[in-house]
C-alpha cells in the first residue's frame, strides 16, 4: 500500500521537484518499474513490479491514482490500485500535506483499508529537507509514525533516510537510499530497505515522470 506517487520513488524529488507548490492546474503522470515493490519495509511482491501513476492538483487540491501488481501469496490479490486526494502547501521554508488514501485489491473478498495521512516538512537550507508523516486507519486502529531526511547534492544527485514505527503490535522499518536524475523525466534510484521482523533487501527502481502545466 503506497501513499501519495511523489514518494513512490527518491528519484522523484529530482525529476518533479515543483510538485509540491504548485499554485496553477498541474496534471503529473509517469510510471516505476522496481525490482521489488515493499511497504512499510516488507516485501509486496516476490519480483519486479510495475506502478503507473496519475495525478491532478489545482491551487494545492489535488487527487491521484497509482497502481501495482502484487503477490498473491503475500497480500491475497495479484494487484492493488490507490485512490487518494488531499491538500498541500508551502509557507516559507514549512510544507504540510493532509489528505486520505484508499487501497483496492483484486480480490472481491478482500474489503481494505484507507488511511489519513498528515505529513509535515521544513527544509533549513536548499539542499536539506526533514519531515515528519502520520497515517492513521480508523478501522486498523494504528498508527504508522515516521521520519525522514532528505539531501540533494545538485540537480541530478540526492540521498534520502526514513525510519518509522506501526503501533499497535506493529513493526518498525527504516530505509536509505540514493537517486540519479539521468534526465529532466528519467531517474534511477536504490534503496536499501529494512525492518524489525525480516532481513534487508536493496531494491533498484527506474521511474519516468512528466508535468503538465
Amino acid at each position: 500500500m503506497r501513499s501519495l506517487l511523489i514518494s513512490t520513488s527518491l528519484v522523484s524529488s529530482l525529476l518533479l521537484p515543483t510538485i509540491a507548490a504548485a499554485q496553477d492546474f498541474n496534471v503529473t503522470y509517469g510510471a516505476t518499474l522496481t525490482s521489488r515493490y515493499m511497504f512499510n519495509g516488507l516485501e509486496q511482491t516476490t519480483g519486479a513490479a510495475f506502478q503507473p501513476f496519475f495525478e491532478g492538483e489545482y491551487q494545492g487540491f489535488y487527487a491521484g491514482l497509482w497502481a501495482s501488481n502484487t503477490a498473491r501469496s503475500i497480500v491475497g490479490s495479484s494487484a492493488e490500485v490507490d485512490l487518494y486526494l488531499g491538500y498541500r502547501n508551502e509557507v516559507g521554508q514549512f510544507s504540510y500535506d493532509l489528505g486520505y488514501t484508499r487501497y483496492y485489491y483484486q480480490n472481491p473478498d478482500f474489503d481494505c483499508c484507507g488511511e489519513v495521512i498528515f505529513s509535515m516538512g521544513f527544509a533549513p537550507i536548499d539542499p536539506l529537507a526533514v519531515g515528519v508523516r502520520f497515517a492513521h486507519d480508523p478501522v486498523a486502529d494504528y498508527v504508522n509514525s515516521s521520519v525522514s531526511v532528505d539531501y540533494a547534492f545538485n540537480d541530478q544527485i540526492a540521498a534520502a533516510a526514513t525510519y518509522g514505527s506501526i503501533s499497535n503490535g506493529g513493526h518498525d522499518y527504516w530505509s536509505v537510499g540514493g537517486a540519479y536524475a539521468i534526465s529532466d523525466t528519467f531517474g534511477i534510484d536504490l534503496t536499501w530497505h529494512d525492518t524489525s521482523i525480516s532481513s534487508g533487501l536493496a531494491v533498484l527502481s527506474l521511474t519516468t515522470a512528466f508535468n503538465l502545466r
